[in-house]
């Protein structure tokens, strides 16, 4: 499995050599998370507009909206990538989508630790809400607190696409399968775990969801 996130500088390489147009381009927006509140100089620079909304025009490239850019985020996870964008990248590279079964196997280890790095929380290893950045972080800034096969920022960040469907419960209004997340993103609270997931419709893309990939290894 990848070590990091897929990163947008990696993206953009993909959408330069095959003209590829994601879900959140065609559909024309995009769902936009805004963080409760982002550490400043001063302190604590709390928002008034903290939540989500779909924003016109949101897509991996201006991942808020217009207005936004991925200036200084060459080296952040990609975002606003549905998971059937993440498919075709995934192929596009001759790799797939691990299940999340994969995944968590690769985020424990044979160790089975509760996070990538032990079984206590250290809210220095990864960026959730309490970190007060309000936004995604380079794949490698938390390269210190990688587990035991080197894998980073599997918790924190952004949350992961993995190609595994579930219906969701009955009193969920719908009985469409719903794709599955991994992780936590930069939003989260303090309570995800490597057992943290969340499910989604088909076509769903946002600033807090990105993925990486996995390849077969034939021995």
């Amino acid at each position: 499995i990848g070590i990091y996130p897929v990163t947008n500088a990696f993206f953009e390489v993909f959408v330069e050599e095959t003209g590829y147009v994601t879900t959140a381009e065609k559909m024309g927006f995009s769902r936009v998370y805004t963080g409760n509140f982002k550490k400043t100089e001063n302190g604590a620079d709390y928002s008034k507009s903290s939540g989500s909304r779909d924003v016109e025009k949101a897509c991996w490239f201006q991942p808020s909206g217009p207005g936004s850019n991925l200036h200084g985020k060459r080296n952040h996870p990609v975002v606003q990538v549905s998971v059937e964008d993440a498919m075709a990248f995934a192929s596009w590279i001759g790799r797939r989508l691990p299940t999340e079964a994969e995944w968590e196997a690769a985020a424990r280890t044979d160790i089975g630790n509760r996070f990538p790095w032990g079984n206590d929380f250290l809210a220095e290893a990864l960026n959730i809400e309490q970190s007060g950045l309000a936004d995604t972080s380079e794949v490698d800034r938390y390269d210190a607190f990688a587990n035991e096969f080197q894998i980073c920022d599997m918790l924190g960040n952004v949350m992961e696409w993995t190609c595994d469907t579930q219906v969701p419960p009955l009193n969920a209004g719908s009985s469409a399968a719903c794709c599955i997340a991994k992780g936590g993103a930069w939003n989260a609270k303090a309570t995800l775990d490597i057992s943290s997931r969340a499910l989604f419709k088909h076509g769903f893309s946002s600033n807090t969801i990105g993925f990486r990939c996995i390849s077969e290894i034939f021995l």
